[in-house]
């Protein structure tokens, strides 16, 4: 995708979303959810199935948080209508993306009996 991006930014920022969240609907099995509701449900709350085992419950919160919130910043509107991105603006997103997909990588399974 980082090849694509000069010549087809929003179809590379586009399509790093979908992958990211393909990624976590696999790992999480949450059938039908989407966006920023499928994240919040993997990542977010004490019970969440995916989990970084940061011994500090601010550092998990703030990352969980991170991944609705570009969504909802960033994504939301790639998804609902098409738009010119500049160069320098495409790359930020992309960063961001990345990101993402590293914490994703880095997020664990919550052992079944602290969901339950």
């Amino acid at each position: 995708l980082a090849l694509q991006l000069d010549d087809h930014p929003d179809n590379a920022i586009a399509t790093g979303y979908k992958r990211l969240e393909d990624l976590v609907l696999e790992r999480t099995s949450l059938q039908g959810e989407s966006g920023s509701r499928l994240l919040s449900n993997a990542f977010q709350g004490d019970k969440s199935i995916l989990y970084w085992d940061d011994h500090n419950g601010g550092e998990h919160s703030g990352k969980a948080s991170l991944f609705t919130s570009i969504f909802t910043a960033y994504r939301n509107r790639r998804a609902h209508k098409e738009f010119e991105t500049d160069p320098a603006e495409a790359l930020r997103e992309f960063l961001l993306i990345n990101e993402l997909f590293i914490l994703e990588s880095k997020a664990v399974e919550r052992p079944t009996e602290i969901i339950n």
